[in-house]
């Protein structure tokens, strides 16, 4: 899988150019990401939702968004359902922007970092045990390295362990995008 990313030092602490992502993330999730579903709430009711088109939509949408007031937001594009019944999220995520509030659309607002994927796929079959699941579920409950739920699935790592195998992790942040253009290379060297 592939995964790009654009990171806005003017939206978070410019203290994290030349550190790591891992880092970065790991401090957000520290302290910014308190999450809906944490310690302090479990299994608690979701805030988050669905939104298609910018407009609110049920159990299904090209947007799953979330906020909890308090510095963290998270918002996930792509093509997205949830299983009610199974409590299963499935589908494709195109991108996940973090930031600290959504608009009314769903989108974050000032986020300083956004993940673009171009393959994060997840059918139905797979039940709760996803890709998509353990990264949106992660997030849900503030964290990046995903979560435990109380039906015992298993924790695959969450955004981090993406990250990871993609060879990210250790990625070190410099403003702006993390993909360059064959000449902008050559001009490097």
């Amino acid at each position: 899988m592939s995964i790009t990313y654009t990171f806005n030092s003017t939206e978070y602490s410019s203290d994290f150019i030349g550190q790591s992502l891992e880092a970065l993330l790991l401090d957000f999730e520290t302290n910014g990401a308190a999450g809906e579903h944490d310690s302090g709430n479990p299994g608690g009711i979701n805030t988050g939702g669905f939104y298609t088109a910018g407009v609110a939509s049920g159990l299904a949408g090209d947007t799953y968004a979330q906020s909890n007031g308090e510095g963290f937001a998270f918002s996930a594009y792509g093509s997205l359902s949830y299983n009610f019944a199974a409590h299963s999220l499935t589908g494709t995520v195109q991108s996940i922007s973090l930031g600290s509030y959504l608009n009314t659309d769903g989108t974050v607002g000032d986020p300083f970092i956004t993940f673009n994927f171009d393959s994060l796929t997840s059918g139905t079959e797979t039940g709760r045990d996803n890709a998509v699941h353990d990264v949106i579920w992660g997030l849900m409950n503030g964290s990046v390295q995903g979560a435990e739920d109380s039906a015992g699935t298993v924790n695959d790592g969450g955004l981090l362990a993406l990250l990871d195998a993609a060879g990210l992790s250790d990625d070190i942040i410099t403003t702006g995008s993390a993909s360059f253009s064959e000449s902008e290379l050559l001009l490097a060297a």
